[in-house]
């Protein structure tokens, strides 16, 4: 179970390195729609944030609950054209993840 919750771990300390990669000046250089991760990943990371700061839940239960957070904030910005993929990425990868954990295989901790 050691394994099991330090993947999970690594998942949740890589969605927020993945947050906060919109918020630095050299994200949007030669990068256009990165501009439009700027506020949905500002509101991810404060929301990461807030869950890092609650020693009560273990990685598991905040992966869950970011998840929950995601999918949210996904159906709240709607379908529209000036929509942005940043929400749906992160879901993705954590749904990935946990095929990865099941399968007791490591999760994803670099950008490629």
């Amino acid at each position: 179970m050691k394994n099991r919750e330090k993947e999970f771990r690594n998942a949740f300390y890589f969605i927020k390195r993945w947050a906060k990669s919109p918020l630095t000046p050299s994200y949007t250089i030669g990068y256009s729609a990165g501009n439009a991760h700027r506020e949905p990943a500002k509101k991810t990371y404060d929301y990461i944030l807030l869950l890092g700061k609650d020693s009560s839940n273990n990685f598991e239960e905040k992966v869950n609950l970011l998840y929950t957070f995601l999918e949210k904030k996904d159906q709240e910005q709607g379908k529209g054209f000036m929509g942005t993929d940043f929400y749906r990425n992160l879901h993705s990868y954590i749904r990935r993840s946990r095929i990865n954990i099941e399968k007791g295989e490591p999760v994803q901790t670099r950008r490629r």
